[in-house]
């Protein structure tokens, strides 16, 4: 599964409606297309990150599931457990369904979508890392309890899939800038909040509506 970009000189960036545009967003290649070690300077808390995320390959009724293990309540209360989609190049305007199944054992959660463009250093390429982008936008993230409100994405002890429409209103000027500036979205996945235990993630999805 596929997720959703925005133009790029050297990516291809054709969009098609109904396609998931999150890079094996089933998790059935297992961590293909996500990152989960961080080790760059700056970066020292999430040092053991990568020990901690794993693919289930069943887990509780669903094969093939994204696993956030958060050790200890220091890791829940930050910074938690992350995996970040490689960065997707996306075109400018339209809307998109974004969406994700997920439970837990323990840790709360925030999953949501971030919008990226190139660092002013780097020249374009063919396959960039989210270390050659710098952040643009923000996007609404997953919530999966009974109030879509708040920081945290509110998921329970059983399977539930979440899905948000972004964008959800019309934008003001500013905004407007900021988001056809965006070029490349990033799936953003935090075990974070609550307690120790274990976050399950599947079938992360991102398609282009219109």
């Amino acid at each position: 599964m596929k997720l959703i970009c925005i133009a790029v000189l050297l990516v291809p960036a054709v969009v098609w409606a109904g396609t998931n545009l999150v890079p094996n967003g089933s998790f059935d290649d297992g961590l293909t297309g996500w990152q989960i070690k961080y080790d760059r300077d700056g970066e020292s808390w999430y040092a053991d990150n990568h020990q901690h995320v794993t693919v289930e390959k069943l887990e509780n009724g669903r094969k093939n599931v994204l696993r956030l293990h958060v050790k200890d309540q220091f890791t829940a209360d930050n910074p938690g457990v992350k995996a970040d989609s490689f960065p997707i190049p996306v075109k400018p305007g339209g809307r998109y369904s974004f969406s994700a199944f997920a439970r837990t054992t323990g840790p709360n959660c925030r999953i949501m979508l971030e919008g990226y463009k190139w660092r002013p250093d780097v020249k374009p390429h063919e396959n960039p890392s989210i270390y050659d982008l710098r952040k643009a936008y923000k996007f609404e993230q997953l919530f999966f309890g009974k109030v879509a409100g708040g920081t945290m994405g509110g998921v329970g002890r059983d399977w539930k899939r979440a899905t948000v429409t972004v964008l959800q209103t019309p934008m003001k000027e500013l905004q407007q800038k900021l988001f056809d500036g965006v070029e490349f979205l990033i799936v953003h996945i935090v075990a974070i909040g609550g307690g120790p235990g274990d976050l399950f993630v599947d079938d992360v999805e991102l398609e282009r509506v219109n």
